[in-house]
């Protein structure tokens, strides 16, 4: 299964990276990628609902030999990664054709039914959290997790305890250089591609990660 994920995957990268050379050899398509309902934002939600779904499995089978600190951890990463699949299709309403209530409708920058888009006295909710905090939180991750984890040994511990996927290198640069690209597109909607980038890589993370014993996939006891 795991080797399938991984090729998978590698189909997955090699998509991301085509849209961004779309760009600049036919724009009509690459429009059609990157817009709202486009391939990659489902493409996103696929992969995220893909991890929830693996990190689910990999909780009942392997959850009952894990301390409380691990299975907390693995649970609030599943509903995040499930909330992020929501999120991304809000919640099915355009796939349904459900209409916003009025909270939606005054607060939702897009008038749509999620709350990363939401505007509430003046805050930007993507803006503060998706952006600002995200930012933060997942660039200490890909560009110091990995020496902290090495180095630190109360880093190590606690990181260990909770059972936290850490990247190895190669993660990390393949995020930064395929980012650069994706980056040097002048267009609004490239978010859309880094997006789908992000997840796939942090997916990738997870089936390989740089401690072994929080591989995605457990091995067969």
């Amino acid at each position: 299964m795991e080797k399938l994920l991984k090729i998978f995957m590698a189909f997955l990268f090699a998509i991301i990276i085509a849209s961004s050379i779309t760009y600049y050899v036919n724009l009509d398509f690459y429009q059609k990628l990157v817009q709202e309902d486009g391939i990659l934002e489902y493409l996103t939600a696929f992969i995220l609902l893909v991890n929830s779904m693996l990190l689910l499995y990999r909780l009942v089978k392997i959850g009952r030999f894990k301390r409380y600190k691990w299975i907390f951890f693995n649970v609030v990463l599943i509903l995040g990664l499930f909330f992020g699949f929501g999120e991304e299709i809000s919640w099915g309403q355009r796939i349904f054709s459900v209409d916003s209530n009025s909270f939606f409708m005054e607060n939702n920058i897009q008038k749509e039914t999620n709350l990363h888009n939401l505007e509430v006295k003046g805050v930007n909710i993507n803006r503060l959290i998706f952006s600002n905090i995200f930012s933060v939180v997942f660039g200490f991750y890909f560009l110091l997790g990995l020496i902290s984890y090495r180095r630190i040994p109360k880093f190590r511990s606690l990181v260990d305890q909770f059972g936290v996927p850490i990247p190895k290198s190669r993660h990390s640069i393949i995020l930064i250089l395929l980012s650069t690209q994706i980056f040097l597109t002048a267009d609004l909607r490239k978010w859309e591609a880094w997006e789908c980038l992000f997840v796939l890589t942090l997916l990738w993370v997870f089936i390989d990660p740089f401690n072994k014993k929080e591989k995605l996939i457990p091995a067969r006891r």
